[in-house]
């Protein structure tokens, strides 16, 4: 029987941005420290791990969380990929507000949003266009690494999209997963795809 091949998805960590109260999509807002040490305390559970591939989005936050990590593996990846299809959602005329910025400055927008009959964001990004994006990102990720483990570096959207395609789950579900800052999720992508493992920031 073949060895288990996962995928290790992790959220970057907090930014100088705020990340955690702003939405930030192509906005290349960098690592904060504290956002360094939520990915750092991750170390532990990917160190020993032999990966064949990282990849990583190519925005600063991402890049430099997929670092942190690389410098604490016990090996050498056989390659390290920055995936520009992998980068978060361009959230276009609300990148970098909080949500009670949004509602003060995009009222009707948000009221329309906050029903969930949105189509996508203004100025910016389809939900259907980034949905595709990502599916087709997430099928031509292992199409170009059949083999091994992967560790992949990118953003809360990407991630709950990705997971959504890979576990087969509808776009409700898979909108109502939540990865936190500096987390990780690990996906069994053996004869039945699956959810391994959920850590949220140590």
């Amino acid at each position: 029987m073949p060895a288990e091949r996962c995928i290790y998805l992790v959220r970057h960590g907090e930014t100088v941005g705020e990340s955690s109260v702003r939405y930030h999509g192509r906005n290349d807002v960098a690592l904060s420290d504290d956002g360094r040490g939520q990915v750092a305390r991750l170390r532990p559970l990917v160190q020993h791990v032999r990966f064949a591939s990282v990849i990583h989005s190519p925005l600063d936050r991402a890049r430099e969380s997929a670092q942190i990590l690389i410098d604490g593996l016990h090996g050498v990846p056989d390659v390290i990929e920055e995936a520009p299809d992998l980068i978060e959602v361009d959230f276009g005329a609300i990148e970098g507000l909080t949500e009670a910025e949004i509602a003060v400055e995009l009222p009707d927008w948000y009221t329309t949003w906050k029903r969930g009959e949105a189509l996508g964001f203004p100025d910016g990004e389809s939900h259907a266009g980034f949905q595709q994006r990502i599916e087709a990102a997430f099928a031509g990720l292992l199409s170009r690494h059949p083999d091994g483990h992967l560790l992949v570096v990118v953003h809360k959207g990407v991630i709950k999209r990705g997971l959504g395609w890979l576990l087969g789950l509808s776009a409700e579900a898979a909108g109502r997963l939540d990865p936190a800052l500096g987390s990780l999720t690990v996906v069994s992508c053996g004869r039945e795809v699956r959810l391994k493992h959920w850590s949220q920031t140590l």
